[in-house]
């Protein structure tokens, strides 16, 4: 069976392939704690100085959180689910070695809060970014309502997230999505290996103080209560017909009572 992470190793940088292509890379729970591994290793690593996280075929980084796995989840169990995401962007996150986010394709859902996590996002010009969950009943749940915020402000963060709609990689640019300009794809890879190398090529110690201090403000409680608040939309009756009408290729029906 292939691995559902390839990792290889160029001079300093390593890099980490999602491989799940056939789903698009979807994240599921060993995905989610793979990553957290991966990640957590290469802290102890003195010979890595950056790495690289990028999506196996040609369609996708990652289209976002496995709806199989979803799919069926009481409140309980989508708040354990919803925790391993946390814990997987987190490590991303507060990574002493600087994450790059190399995009080609889809980066929707979980896969687009994968790459907020990351500190650089380099992204090919042909790349769709979006979170999609307020149009099955749901809310982005891996840092997503926090990330986006900081990424953008509020004015474009709130639109991609009421309205689910997809933006294109010119606008990614524009609203403060990607690190750089997006690149050509066949151009993707070389500029993704130039940038990694410029990374690691620095002071492993100083990016790290540099990175500290550039997270020192985030505020984790509120990342507690979007979990909190993630699970309990996914088990909603409102976030399972969601889902389950995503997978079953029609228009979801939702309750249009007043919840309160």
């Amino acid at each position: 069976m292939a691995p559902l992470i390839e990792v290889s190793e160029a001079g300093l940088v390593r890099t980490l392939v999602l491989n799940r292509p056939q789903q698009l890379n979807a994240l599921n729970s060993a995905v989610l704690e793979q990553l957290i591994e991966q990640i957590d290793s290469v802290a102890h690593a003195s010979s890595v100085g950056c790495v690289v996280i990028k999506g196996a075929g040609d369609r996708a980084f990652s289209a976002g959180a496995d709806l199989d796995e979803i799919r069926g989840l009481n409140a309980e169990q989508a708040h354990q689910f919803i925790r391993r995401g946390h814990r997987a962007m987190a490590c991303i996150e507060q990574s002493p070695v600087p994450v790059v986010a190399q995009v080609d394709g889809f980066a929707l859902g979980g896969g687009f809060e994968l790459m907020l996590a990351c500190h650089l996002v380099i992204a090919s010009e042909r790349s769709q970014f979006g979170l999609p969950e307020s149009r099955i009943g749901c809310i982005p749940g891996f840092g997503g309502t926090q990330r986006l915020s900081a990424a953008v402000g509020k004015a474009a963060a709130f639109h991609l997230m009421l309205t689910g709609e997809r933006v294109d990689a010119a606008r990614a640019w524009q609203i403060g999505l990607l690190s750089v300009p997006p690149v050509p794809h066949t151009d993707l890879d070389a500029e993704v290996e130039r940038t990694s190398a410029l990374i690691a090529s620095g002071s492993r110690a100083g990016t790290a103080t540099l990175l500290e201090a550039a997270r020192a403000g985030f505020a984790a409680p509120a990342l507690e209560q979007e979990a909190a608040l993630a699970a309990l939309a996914i088990a909603s009756t409102d976030g399972q017909e969601g889902i389950t009408a995503f997978a079953e290729r029609r228009d979801p029906v939702f309750n249009k009572e007043d919840p309160r």
